[in-house]
């Protein structure tokens, strides 16, 4: 009799599609899960009172398909991005997640790429982001980066450590063996600032995830930086330098409304002026949460992290919960800036 014993079975991960009046592209993104080649998937497309049909149309494609790892969810009212991710999060258990907007696409091999990144034997990390293509509303190629991401593009990044993927889980369990020639490189909680591409690139351990969804965030822009920047503070972030998805600009995507012109993609003027408000939902986080996050990351993480906020963000230099959190060098760079933004007050100068 052969011997079947396996010494562990390989995780689970729920796939959440958050989808708002996304009809002519929604099923693009639930084919694309579909085809997978890891196969250990839950779906869970959450959509969010959509007036065009949507809803309707997707019952009728999961008749058609007749998966039962696809279930839908019909939201009553609706609630904006962070609604479908809080939504679709509760309604899954898998120890990873993935969130894909409806108007997107994930290559066959997504799911495998990130889950033998993050099972990895250098680092474990919170979240993991790969690169994307991409394309226009007919998924015509407009560019092969996305030029955020913070992956090697010229010389290695000096603040991230090489991963190689781990050849003894690829020997005890090859369903998850995955040969890449793009580099993964794993940024720790340190490392400040955006460095991951959008929502439909990234992959959460729930662990990390659960807070983050579970606090009452303000801005109703703009999950996909909430969760990353947030997640990322428990335990870091691998960076996959490889496409694995398909960003679609269309013209009526919620982060940006302006023809892709090369470079980097263009926010929607709406979308910068939400800036702040996402600015001090971080914030708000990072300070309800100082407790965990210094015992995770050590003393000196969070004056170093908020000097560096606040730097960026300096209207958040008025707030008085800031001066506690920080050093020295970081109360008196802030009693500066304090000063120096009255004088310009005083003088009609203006706070820039």
């Amino acid at each position: 009799m052969e011997d079947t014993f396996r010494p562990f079975e390989l995780p689970r991960v729920s796939v959440v599609i958050t989808s708002h009046n996304y009809r002519p592209y929604v099923e693009d993104a639930i084919r694309s899960v579909l085809t997978q080649t890891y196969q250990r998937w839950d779906c869970v497309i959450v959509d969010d009172a959509s007036t065009d049909g949507s809803a309707e149309h997707i019952r009728q494609l999961l008749q058609t398909i007749d998966d039962p790892r696809f279930r839908l969810l019909v939201r009553s009212e609706n609630g904006g991005q962070i609604a479908g991710f809080r939504d679709g999060f509760a309604a899954t258990d898998a120890p990873f997640v993935a969130f894909l907007d409806a108007d997107d696409v994930w290559l066959p091999d997504f799911l495998l790429a990130h889950l033998s990144a993050h099972l990895n034997a250098t680092r474990t990390a919170a979240l993991s982001s790969c690169d994307l293509f991409l394309i226009d509303r007919d998924r015509q190629l407009l560019s092969g980066t996305y030029l955020l991401l913070r992956k090697p593009r010229f010389k290695p990044d000096s603040r991230g450590l090489a991963i190689t993927p781990g050849k003894q889980l690829g020997d005890l369990a090859p369903g998850i063996a995955y040969s890449s020639e793009y580099p993964i490189t794993y940024f720790g909680p340190d490392a400040y600032g955006w460095m991951w591409a959008p929502t439909s690139s990234l992959v959460f351990r729930r662990g990390a995830l659960e807070p983050v969804l579970g606090f009452p965030f303000k801005a109703g822009m703009g999950t996909d930086y909430l969760a990353a920047t947030c997640a990322h503070l428990a335990a870091g972030s691998l960076i996959l330098s490889e496409c694995l998805g398909l960003y679609r600009l269309h013209g009526a995507n919620a982060s940006t409304s302006v023809s892709f012109a090369g470079g980097r993609v263009q926010l929607s003027p709406g979308y910068q002026a939400s800036e702040i408000v996402r600015a001090s939902d971080v914030l708000d986080y990072v300070l309800a949460n100082a407790a965990s996050l210094r015992a995770a990351n050590g003393k000196a993480f969070l004056p170093e992290f908020l000097s560096q906020h606040v730097r960026r963000f300096g209207v958040l230099a008025y707030d008085p919960r800031l001066l506690p959190f920080l050093d020295r060098r970081g109360r008196i760079r802030l009693r500066r800036k304090r000063f120096v933004r009255s004088l310009r007050r005083l003088f009609g100068m203006g706070t820039a």
